[in-house]
């Protein structure tokens, strides 16, 4: 495969001139290996390695649902019974579209002839056919395996010899959290949607100093940065000066793109101490051009504790913070862009060889090259990590931290500011040896040691 390096060390050769508009006309094609997704691509098979949602629950009723997932169309649908079943799209008879099947007590029958399928691809029956017909044990339909939880359903949609367990994590079960699914379309490659969250100094700008502030005034303050990496996830600590108050706030990316971000209405001026996610999500690729996010809004005291979020407006194309749908007068999206803005109009697929990245893109560097890593490793044979099967429960370390820290006039205020930023990470990731609430308890117990700690109060 070419190597995309040496398409964008050649752009930016080009790319050196004054009025140079010419020179640049012929820009480079989209990145393969990290962009598509389809059937038997290298960046598929990666992602066919990996549970994640396809469609809310309540999307799924008596009548089929059909879909496109990876390039692949398909039809998602629940039997009388209460069974959740993906199938291929078109009838294994004659090919007609199973959007139009009848479903029944078990299984979804396909208008044309009859034939009735069971959510595992079994025939159940071909009533058309002359009785004893081997046509039942010999014919499957295609089928993946789905799994509903809390409001999503979510699909599998690999090989069968590689299907790890479905991961449970600690943000889907965290006191005073109530999730709340939703789903929002994007008409764009997904890769240029899930970089966000490995993009935070965007939120500077984007949100809050070039345009209208979207979410808080403190997201205006330029934090300290600094990305950490692991076989399965990756994630940033986020620092800022708010006053008297160092704010440390972590985000975080489970490959290939499961994110979380905390909450939208900080501002960095209460004391706090290891408050959790206020959106967990997912970016699904439904083809190369175009993908969605299906997600978990977070509501309830624990993260929300002023009311702030407005849960009537999470659903289906629809969140409760504005710039994430086309939903907007162009004229408004012109004067205050949002994050739909900003991904959409990269173009159907990002052309990674025309961009100029700087030191704050180093997140979105390190995503590509995982992915990329983990695309290659497939390709080798080598089965993925997922995370330490032995923990029914996986730990994620996205929460937002805020203490009494003055600056002091002997340290150099970026300095203190990082040194307390290892602090937190190293007490969050020390609390990975407990287990659920005596995770918790054992981290905001330690946190709240770190102001009194002598290397960061104020000498008189």
């Amino acid at each position: 495969m070419e190597d995309y390096r040496d398409i964008s060390k050649e752009w930016r050769q080009r790319s050196k001139e004054k009025f140079g508009g010419y020179n640049l006309a012929d820009r480079p094609s989209h990145d393969p290996e990290l962009t598509e997704t389809g059937p038997r691509t290298p960046g598929g098979e990666y992602w066919r390695r990996f549970w994640f949602p396809i469609c809310l629950s309540d999307e799924v009723t008596n009548r089929p649902l059909r879909k496109r997932i990876l390039s692949e169309d398909l039809v998602v649908y629940r039997d009388q019974e209460g069974n959740c079943g993906l199938l291929h799209l078109h009838c294994s008879h004659r090919n007609m579209s199973l959007e139009f099947g009848i479903v029944e007590e078990r299984g979804l029958r396909c208008a044309y002839h009859g034939w009735l399928y069971d959510y595992d691809g079994t025939v159940i029956e071909t009533p058309g056919e002359p009785k004893g017909s081997p046509i039942c044990e010999k014919v499957k339909q295609g089928a993946y395996p789905v799994k509903e939880f809390k409001g999503l359903v979510f699909a599998y949609m690999g090989p069968m010899a590689e299907i790890p367990p479905f991961p449970i994590y600690d943000t889907f079960e965290l006191d005073g959290h109530e999730l709340v699914p939703y789903r929002l379309s994007y008409p764009c490659n997904y890769l240029q949607v899930a970089e966000n969250t490995m993009d935070p100094i965007h939120t500077v700008y984007l949100h809050t100093l070039v345009g209208e502030t979207q979410f808080e005034e403190s997201w205006g303050i330029t934090p300290l940065l600094k990305f950490h990496d692991s076989d399965t996830s990756l994630y940033t600590t986020l620092t800022y000066r708010v006053e008297d108050m160092i704010w440390v706030r972590t985000q975080q990316t489970v490959f290939p793109t499961f994110s979380h971000v905390g909450a939208f209405w900080e501002t960095g001026l209460k004391e706090k101490y290891f408050v959790r996610s206020s959106i967990t999500k997912w970016t699904v690729p439904i083809d190369d051009t175009e993908c969605m996010i299906i997600a978990w809004r977070h509501f309830g005291p624990a993260i929300d504790p002023d009311n702030k979020g407005k849960r009537d407006e999470v659903k289906i194309e629809s969140v409760d913070f504005e710039g994430q749908t086309a939903a907007r007068d162009y004229n408004e999206m012109q004067r205050n862009p949002g994050d739909y803005e900003a991904q959409v109009s990269i173009g159907p697929i990002a052309r990674h060889a025309t961009e100029n990245l700087g030191k704050t893109d180093q997140g979105v560097m390190m995503l590509r090259n995982r992915l990329r890593r983990g695309i290659r490793d497939v390709q080798n044979g080598t089965l993925i990590t997922h995370y330490d099967a032995e923990k029914d429960i996986k730990n994620l370390y996205t929460q937002d931290t805020v203490m009494p820290i003055p600056q002091r006039d002997d340290i150099d205020d970026d300095t203190l500011m990082a040194t307390v930023a290892d602090e937190v990470m190293r007490v969050i990731t020390e609390g990975d040896k407990y287990s659920e609430k005596e995770r918790e308890d054992f981290i905001i117990q330690n946190l709240k040691k770190i102001k009194s700690d002598p290397r960061f109060v104020v000498k008189v």
